[in-house]
């Protein structure tokens, strides 16, 4: 067994640095990094020499004896990434650079789990638990529940690592000191620094709020953008920046304010995602209504864009590497990467037979693909290129006819063992067989008894579990209302008893067998996200949200008189403002207003932009001619919207 951690004051794990060395535990490799060591003049080098061959020496002796106990002043980094085989209920650790697997540990969690590591431990992060092992150790220490029902964002950073749960406005800080904050509403996807500093984007309100490393609070939002647009945050060269769905512009944020707009030269829905690292300083942004990959130069507005036409699909938010982008079709279960020139690298499928695959950035900077179950991975590399891992661990060994777990160094008859040499062994020196004499004829042998081969011993079967995610979710707006459909969530052995759609407000609960559920009661001009859980008799397992909808019913308008106004063709005293309130029409889409009088069917025009939510005020008309009766139409797509008809005082 591993002795007990020298704890810091912080509580985590204090060792020392030592020089490269391999040691095993658990039949896996783990690799122990180094810090420099002062030079003391010539006299005073054997020191270094010393401490280097006594950690080899401890290292070599660890990885033959299979001794639990860490070398003193040992720590063990490692570089890559985590991914959590919900059928084995193993986590396993995947370095990147090689594609192998060099560490796993036994963990219970939930399918669909997501893993996340910090300095000294890894966090196998569920719909109903996070399960937080020593990445030392590889043991489980301890289990917390999350904080919201929803699929939350990881982030690896130092004094982290965080999830954030972006519809409840939550971070949970998991590395030190651990804490559970409060963002103030619902926020984007969020991004970070590499000093460790997040920084999200309140949803609606156009904040864009700051959490150091170590903050017992998010206390501080100094960046202010307009809060009726739609915006997005990315990282371009280790600084933030703000995304402008709106205006299809990149504002940096420098300290406590935004920086100039830079027009990104081609214009972008507000369903956009962009990136959370730029791509050899380009902004990649994924636009899924116009079915596009956009890298835009984030500093230079002369710059002309790159646009990628992507086939039909479903696309999740795009990942860099620093050098390509990432895109996974959860439609087809494809991977596609491109290089900042917009080029195709690579494209691969991703095994899987249900659920959506999940693309995240490792934090060695490369992309990492993983099926819904966890049993098979997609390595990006820095360049684009993508290489495969299958995600296994060795069998349980299958109790005998009598009950017993067979010795392992024991061996079946005419199998050798693959850690002996064949042939003699060592010491043992081979005697001389000799014919036995004998005085008899022989006569005919009887061939000794067939042996029946014992029965072949069948694996364990997997337990049951609760079940995955659904699939494909998607939302079509109403007036006052909602669609909500999705795909089958997978069972993971046992039957699903009944689906939950939830929403900011709401919530209902359908059967196991239905797919859609209309959702009413909704307030029109307003954004919902609609999340759906399935649930069997073993519980609920993680949710998979919709993209955002705006119910809408019938465009209204709606005038009045307004205030004193004068102008060139407007006189007082009877000249005054027409207030023009519009709600309902399509979000950030440009009208004509065309003002109508009894005596003047075009007195005057003016265009109007509505907001996210597809309302818009104007007041910049006027009007003077009292006893008139006047009134306001706009024309759009679905035909002529009248506004009431009011008498000119």
């Amino acid at each position: 067994m591993w002795s007990k951690w020298d704890r810091s004051r912080k509580g985590r794990a204090s060792f020392a640095a030592v020089d490269h060395e391999t040691a095993r535990v658990g039949g896996r490799r783990l690799v122990a990094t180094s810090a420099k060591v002062e030079k003391r003049g010539r006299r005073r080098r054997r020191g270094p020499l010393a401490l280097f061959v006594f950690v080899c020496v401890a290292a070599l002796v660890a990885t033959i004896t299979g001794a639990a106990s860490p070398v003193v002043g040992t720590r063990f980094a490692l570089v890559g990434h985590w991914v959590y085989n919900s059928v084995l209920q193993v986590a396993f650790h995947i370095d990147g650079a090689t594609a192998n697997i060099d560490a796993e540990a036994a963990v219970p969690g939930d399918p669909g789990s997501q893993v996340v590591q910090g300095e000294t431990s890894g966090f196998v992060v569920g719909s109903s638990r996070i399960t937080e092992f020593g990445k030392s150790t590889l043991s489980v220490e301890q289990s917390t529940a999350p904080p919201a029902d929803e699929v939350p964002a990881g982030l690896e950073v130092p004094g982290g690592p965080y999830l954030v749960y972006r519809a409840a406005g939550k971070v949970v800080r998991l590395g030190e000191p651990p804490a559970t904050l409060s963002t103030g509403g619902a926020v984007g996807d969020p991004v970070s620094t590499s000093d460790g500093t997040l920084w999200l984007y309140r949803v609606g309100v156009g904040l864009v709020c700051r959490l150091s490393p170590g903050a017992d609070r998010i206390s501080s939002c100094p960046v202010v953008a307009p809060k009726d647009h739609t915006g997005a945050l990315t990282v371009v060269g280790d600084r933030p920046a703000l995304l402008d769905l709106t205006t299809s512009t990149v504002n940096s944020i420098d300290g406590d304010r935004l920086g100039a707009a830079v027009p990104i030269g081609v214009s972008v829905s507000p369903a956009s995602r962009p990136a959370a690292n730029d791509v050899a300083g380009r902004v990649a942004i994924l636009d899924p209504v116009a079915r596009r990959l956009v890298l835009a130069d984030a500093k230079d507005a002369t710059a002309k864009p790159v646009t990628v036409t992507l086939p039909d699909g479903d696309y999740d938010r795009p990942v860099s590497t620093g050098s390509a982008v990432a895109l996974v079709d959860r439609k087809t279960g494809t991977l596609l990467t491109f290089g900042a020139d917009g080029m195709q690298k690579d494209s691969k499928p991703v095994p899987h037979e249900s659920g959506s695959p999940r693309l995240s950035r490792g934090e060695d900077g490369r992309a990492y693909v993983e099926d819904a179950a966890g049993t098979h991975v997609l390595i990006v590399d820095r360049d684009g290129t993508v290489s495969d891992v299958a995600v296994a661990g060795k069998p349980a060994t299958a109790p005998t006819a009598s009950g017993q777990v067979p010795d392992p160094g024991a061996t079946q008859a005419g199998e050798q063992r693959s850690d002996q040499p064949a042939g003699p062994r060592p010491g043992n020196r081979p005697t001389t067989q000799r014919p036995p004499t004998s005085t008899r004829t022989p006569g005919p042998q009887n061939p000794p008894p067939a042996q029946k081969p014992p029965p072949a011993q069948k694996p364990p079967p997997v337990p049951a579990s609760p079940p995955g995610a659904p699939s494909s979710v998607s939302a079509t707006a109403g007036d006052s209302s909602a669609t909500v459909t999705w795909g089958a969530a997978p069972d993971n052995r046992s039957p699903i008893t009944s689906y939950r759609v939830s929403w900011p407000g709401g919530s209902t609960t359908v059967g196991g067998g239905s797919r859609s559920a209309k959702i009413t009661g909704l307030t029109n001009g307003t954004r919902y996200v609609f999340t759906v859980t399935a649930i069997n008799a073993m519980g609920t397992g993680p949710g998979a949200s919709s993209p955002a909808v705006i119910p809408k019913g019938t465009p209204t308008i709606t005038i009045s008189e307004g205030g004193r106004m004068t102008s060139d063709n407007c006189k007082a005293p009877d000249c005054h403002a027409v207030n023009v309130t519009m709600k309902g029409f399509a979000p950030n889409t440009t009208y004509t207003i065309v003002l109508h009088s009894s005596s003047n069917n075009s007195v005057w025009r003016e265009r109007e932009t509505t907001d996210a939510n597809g309302n818009a005020t104007h007041n910049n008309g006027d009007y003077d001619v009292s006893g008139e009766t006047v009134w306001v139409t706009v024309t759009t797509s679905s035909g002529t919207v009248g506004s009431n008809r009011i008498t000119w005082e």
